[in-house]
């Protein structure tokens, strides 16, 4: 498993990068060693399993999402191929629009909690820091009286 990950690495590294061939020279030479130190430790090699299916494209994607909005009877198919919505699709979009609308004020509201405890937290710090002018009198002036 571990030469497999090291060469799945050196491979991905190749793809992604511009490699110089001492890199890649001394990426495989590491994982011919491990290769020969597993195998005088009797571990063997397993063989990699392939999977057959391919994760989906876009499009495929886009084609199930349709065939779902159609299965729960949001959407159906009118003339020309093209989508219409149903009644039941027309409740579902108008209670998300107004859930999202929730979350959205919800968010302004959090955001304009934080932006008024951050002014708040300095109007302390600098009202801290300033001092009256003119309250405190020089030792010699003192002195003079």
């Amino acid at each position: 498993m571990l030469v497999g990950h090291l060469l799945n690495a050196k491979k991905k590294h190749d793809e992604t990068k511009n490699v110089e061939s001492e890199e890649v020279e001394h990426l495989q030479k590491g994982a011919d060693y491990l290769t020969t130190l597993l195998l005088q430790q009797g571990i063997q090699q397993t063989q990699k399993t392939v999977s057959a299916n391919k994760p989906k494209g876009v499009d495929e994607l886009k084609k199930d999402f349709v065939e779902n909005l159609v299965k729960n009877g949001l959407v159906n198919i009118g003339d020309g191929g093209r989508t219409v919505l149903t009644d039941k699709g027309q409740e579902h979009l108008i209670k998300q629009t107004k859930n999202a609308e929730m979350r959205v004020t919800l968010a302004k509201l959090r955001n304009l909690r934080y932006r008024n405890s951050i002014a708040k937290t300095r109007k302390k710090r600098s009202s801290g820091k300033k001092t009256r002018k003119g309250t405190k009198k020089s030792a010699k002036r003192k002195k003079r009286r």
